[in-house]
């Protein structure tokens, strides 16, 4: 088991899929999205996500870290797109608002992710670094 762990190929978030838009209070600078990200396991075995922790910016917009301790199992050699919340008070009112709200009017913009994504099998975890960079992302405004 041991030596089969320490094989395993890097899992993680690859692309951006989507972003979607919550509620964008202007006077109070919050902004909540939901953002779809596609997660890659190389793996010829199931691995297990435990968590992630991420630096996310929309749009040139800073929204600070979010970090998810769910747990989430993908299968053997596959992809799939994990949803993450994320909730920010923009310190940047003034530029960051409008920027947000012409992302979502546009229907595309860009995203930046790092940080890093927790996974494991059989016991052992290990931690790899995600670094996306991507120029046109699809986004909306989440209808209640």
């Amino acid at each position: 088991m041991f030596l089969t762990s320490c094989g395993i190929k890097p899992v993680t978030p690859n692309s951006v899929t989507d972003v979607k838009f919550g509620t964008i209070d202007i006077l109070r600078g919050t902004v909540n999205m939901n953002m779809g990200l596609q997660i890659n396991n190389p793996n010829k075995f199931a691995i297990t996500l435990y968590g992630l922790e991420l630096a996310v910016k929309v749009a040139d917009v800073n929204l600070g870290t979010v970090t998810v301790e769910d747990k989430v199992k993908i299968q053997k050699d596959t992809q799939m797109v994990y949803r993450v919340n994320v909730n920010a008070k923009l310190t940047d009112l003034i530029n960051g608002i409008p920027t947000l709200l012409a992302a979502i009017s546009n229907k595309q913009t860009n995203a930046e992710v790092t940080g890093f994504v927790k996974v494991g099998v059989f016991g052992l975890r290990k931690k790899f670094p995600v670094n996306i960079n991507q120029e046109a992302v699809t986004t909306s405004q989440e209808k209640k």
